[in-house]
């Protein structure tokens, strides 16, 4: 039985992929199913895939295809790996998974960054491989008067936060040393006077340079991340893992491991020799980001896993891979640097498919 990541069923190439069709073993059972079929029974899961940018359409597709199959175990395993994407679509997705099971477990086995933590913070348990990776929320907005290149949201905040300390400190050190230097002969209230005149006069030039609409524009992008999440979470999220993940960390490619993912979550574990097994025979794909459009693969409960019918429902061509625009393809290396056109939702465009304008002027978590 072909395995479901095989090159022909992929549509075009990309540099992580490489046919991996594992031998059958001798009893005729394809080792592929045999691992996803005791994996699924332990954990009474069915099994979902998303591998690359979260987008609408990839959204859309993974729906679908989840929907061909009413019977449906009481819990999901979701292998994800993504670079981020829209924070919109990451919502829906995570929605759609704790209306339909009773059990969301999320399997990181590579970067899971931004969007993908966003899902992360719906799932009920989190299982990390050496190699899984979350991410903080920053948002990313597009830069002023640059085309293609972002930036963090926080960056603008961040500064303002460090001109307020600095100029608070500098007033203070004006008023000291005036009172202090006069030997009393000038008044606190005069010397507080030339304080402030001398401290406007160092700042206000860079205060007159911040716009108060981008600033609104700016917050506005970040409540939608902390909104996102608080509504997302379960009780496996901690009290302060949120604004944590939003202000918390130092940069957007800051990596959240599963040492430092226990300290966010409740239920954060390494994955048993059994989903090690199923992820080297499923291969890179649920390894590393599938770049151009996203990978959506559907396995029903353990009884159905790897039958004709569930077969063909992983195998049939992605339905947003024809005749559209695909993303340019992303610099190797993996990471995607702040300034990259394709942290941009996968629409290509700051409007969204219904010609709506999308929320805080594309602002995107990518």
């Amino acid at each position: 039985m072909p395995m479901p990541f095989s090159a022909s069923e992929q549509g075009p190439e990309t540099e992580n992929e490489e046919e991996t069709n594992p031998p059958e073993n001798d009893g005729g059972v394809d080792p592929l199913v045999q691992a996803g079929q005791e994996v699924c029974s332990s954990l009474e899961a069915d099994l979902l895939i998303y591998s690359g940018d979260i987008d609408k359409r990839g959204v859309d597709d993974l729906i679908t295809r989840a929907k061909k199959f009413p019977t449906r175990s009481k819990n999901c395993l979701l292998i994800l790996t993504t670079m981020g994407g829209d924070p919109d679509s990451a919502y829906r997705l995570g929605r759609y998974l704790q209306k339909e099971y009773e059990n969301f477990i999320l399997l990181v086995t590579g970067k899971c960054k931004s969007a993908g933590t966003i899902i992360a913070l719906g799932a009920h348990e989190i299982i990390l491989t050496d190699f899984g990776e979350l991410g903080p929320l920053d948002i990313q907005l597009g830069k002023t008067d640059e085309l293609w290149e972002m930036i963090s949201g926080l960056n603008i905040t961040q500064a303002l936060d460090s001109l307020s300390a600095r100029s608070l400190r500098t007033f203070s050190r004006y008023l000291a040393e005036i009172r202090v230097g006069s030997q009393g002969n000038v008044s606190t209230k005069l010397a507080a006077e030339i304080a402030t005149n001398l401290t406007t006069g160092l700042f206000g030039k860079i205060y007159e340079q911040v716009d108060p609409s981008r600033l609104g524009e700016i917050e506005r992008a970040l409540n939608i991340a902390f909104d996102y999440g608080d509504r997302l979470k379960t009780d496996n999220v901690k009290e302060d893992t949120l604004p944590e993940l939003v202000t918390g960390y130092p940069s957007h490619s800051f990596v959240i491991d599963r040492s430092e993912a226990q300290e966010l979550f409740e239920n954060a574990r390494e994955p048993t020799p059994q989903e090690e097994e199923l992820i080297e025979l499923l291969g890179p794909n649920v390894k590393s980001p599938h770049k151009n459009e996203p990978l959506t693969f559907f396995f029903g409960n353990p009884d159905t896993f790897g039958t004709p019918d569930n077969q063909g429902a992983t195998q049939e061509e992605p339905k947003h891979g024809g005749d559209e625009q695909r993303r340019p393809p992303e610099e190797p290396g993996g990471e995607k640097p702040e300034g990259d056109a394709s942290d941009r939702s996968s629409d290509g465009e700051q409007r969204g498919e219904d010609g709506e304008d999308s929320q805080a002027g594309g602002a995107l978590l990518s």
